[in-house]
């Protein structure tokens, strides 16, 4: 059965590395893989922490999913409509959705955005995400969520092994509430 919790620093301390290994293993493999060091993850998602939370998704006592939330300053890539349109008084930035790959196709993001709307303050006009514009799966649900484009950016990564730089084209989506 999964269950779905929201977390705050000292539930991410519990699970940093349980948080971490999801994180490594979401983005280090498959289509989108770019290196990505364990430090590097590490500081990333201790940052995310500082002025963020997350709903975590459970199956038993195992993590398996996450959505992690912080106040939209925290992306410094942003373009500047987006940041002078979308500012941290009344809006949010999901900054990570993460499902382990054992886990996909079961409703789990759908949960973690469920979840996530029941514990939104009402002050929140509107919220935010990136996501790789050729993660179809992501942008499709995202947009029956109810997230429209309201932007882009290219992103440089490197590939996980030859550390050879690459681009990713990111769509922002944004979402009234």
């Amino acid at each position: 059965m999964i269950t779905f919790k929201k977390a705050h620093k000292e539930i991410y301390l519990e699970l940093s590395q349980s948080l971490n290994g999801l994180y490594l293993r979401t983005f280090t493999k498959g289509l989108s893989a770019q290196h990505i060091s364990n430090e590097e993850a590490e500081i990333y998602l201790d940052k995310l922490f500082t002025d963020g939370y997350g709903v975590f998704g459970f199956s038993d006592d195992q993590l398996v999913a996450a959505l992690v939330v912080t106040p939209p300053s925290f992306d410094k890539e942003r373009p500047e409509s987006i940041q002078n349109q979308f500012t941290d008084k009344d809006s949010l930035y999901i900054a990570e959705v993460l499902v382990d790959d054992e886990f996909r196709g079961m409703g789990l993001g759908k949960g973690l955005f469920k979840e996530f709307e029941t514990n939104l303050s009402s002050d929140i006009k509107h919220v935010l995400l990136r996501v790789w514009s050729e993660n179809e799966i992501a942008v499709n649900l995202y947009r029956k969520l109810g997230f429209e484009d309201c932007g882009s950016i290219l992103q440089e990564k490197l590939k996980p092994v030859s550390k050879e730089p690459f681009e990713m084209h990111k769509l922002y989506m944004v979402k009234p509430y």
